[in-house]
């Protein structure tokens, strides 16, 4: 894709995204969740953008961040679509943020590949997604709670599972932590150390 067709592209849609990356020819362009399904419905249907795969949804939890762009202060997720164009051969990727109490528009209509990705959000971060009618597990058991991917998730769970060689079965159990193990000493060995 020349800088030409970037160009085309982004005078294509301007009213409808914030800004523009282009760093070492990967194109990511910032807009806002409302206008997704409008730029997305561009990118899929224009043939000279020709965005005709979903590739990949990746999701960054901002919850401690404080490097925010534009307006983005209340938003705790940032989303980015990776899509490519089998004409051009070429990656666009798709930037924005929410925070995690609203509804994302679901892309099933225009991409097929977005419910197992879907899926995918939902099982580690919690984001649900609107008109999505399969929002189920996919990578934990369907009795687990919580989303792992989120920063405020505790490392080590909420519950421990294990095997009883007495009773012979699986137990589940609470998660049971001392007082010890919450707090070290933290000694530097090479404090005594003299050159």
């Amino acid at each position: 894709m020349t800088n030409y067709i970037l160009i085309i592209i982004i005078n294509f849609i301007k009213q409808l995204i914030y800004g523009f990356i282009n760093k070492l020819n990967k194109l990511i362009i910032l807009i806002n969740s409302f206008n997704l399904l409008n730029v997305l419905t561009i990118f899929k249907s224009n043939s000279i953008i020709n965005l005709n795969i979903l590739m990949d949804i990746s999701v960054t939890d901002l919850i401690w961040e404080n490097n925010f762009i534009f307006d983005y202060k209340c938003k705790r997720f940032e989303l980015i679509y990776s899509f490519w164009s089998s004409f051009y051969n070429k990656r666009i990727f798709v930037k924005y943020f929410v925070n995690g109490k609203l509804f994302l528009l679901s892309l099933k209509t225009l991409y097929s590949s977005s419910q197992w990705l879907e899926r995918e959000v939902w099982d580690m971060f919690g984001l649900k997604f609107i008109l999505h009618n399969d929002l189920r597990r996919i990578l934990n058991d369907y009795g687990f709670k919580g989303f792992p991917l989120r920063k405020d998730f505790p490392l080590i769970g909420f519950i421990e599972l294990f095997y009883d060689d007495v009773n012979q079965s699986i137990i589940i159990d609470a998660v049971e932590q001392m007082q010890s193990y919450r707090f070290f000493k933290f000694e530097n060995p090479w404090q005594n150390w003299k050159v």
